[in-house]
């Protein structure tokens, strides 16, 4: 409480502007402080979905992008209890969200290799304008390229080449060693890269070729 100017009172409140690092924040939500959970969805929703839309696709392969979202958290407060080093929650959250996808990415796979398609024909896409509508189709294109790499070495690419992740976050997020990814990378971006340049319709996407990755 503090007294300003005539007289009148002001109710001063002590806040601490900094915010909790994610030792403090684990250690909150095994607490059971209500706040944490939702400190820790605000913390890692954005890169949660990055990660998540760039590695299935805006359709999600058939299965909503949020709803694979919503499975990540949930997954991340039903395991946060086993986790060791509470400092590492970054991590965490990155390995068990590349676990969501993977497993969205097999499940397409098996869909894919036994034509389970609803009506056993492949959605048409639907009608826009004819620029909007290339835009898409190269997209699509490109997912369905990233479709023929296994769910680990997807992962991988998109961590690297597309999120722009250090070498040991990517590693660690795939849960191999760093001399793993370290041989696995190249491998895939020369792979990736040079089917995208051999697609007309991919190429000048792919802005300074593949030497600029």
């Amino acid at each position: 409480m503090a007294t300003g100017e005539r007289g009148r009172l002001y109710l001063v409140t002590a806040r601490d502007e900094r915010p909790r690092g994610d030792a403090d924040l684990v250690a909150a939500f095994l607490r059971g402080e209500p706040s944490a959970s939702a400190e820790i969805w605000e913390r890692y929703y954005a890169t949660v979905r990055r990660i998540v839309f760039r590695s299935v696709g805006p359709a999600g392969g058939g299965q909503d992008p949020d709803d694979l979202i919503q499975e990540v958290f949930m997954r991340l407060y039903r395991k946060l209890p086993a986790l060791r080093e509470q400092a590492s929650l970054r991590a965490f959250v990155l390995a068990i969200t590349v676990r969501v996808v993977k497993g969205e990415q097999r499940l397409r796979w098996i869909k894919r290799w036994l034509g389970l398609f609803e009506d056993g024909e492949v959605p048409e896409r639907q009608g826009g304008a004819a620029a909007d509508l290339d835009a898409r189709e190269a997209l699509g294109r490109f997912y369905r390229l990233l479709d023929k790499l296994s769910p680990k070495h997807r992962a991988a690419f998109v961590l690297r080449y597309v999120e722009g992740m250090e070498l040991a976050d990517v590693a660690d997020a795939v849960g191999v060693s760093r001399a793993t990814i370290k041989r696995w990378l190249p491998r895939i971006a020369r792979r990736v890269f040079s089917q995208v340049e051999g697609d007309p319709s991919l190429a000048p996407y792919l802005a300074g070729g593949a030497a600029s990755w």
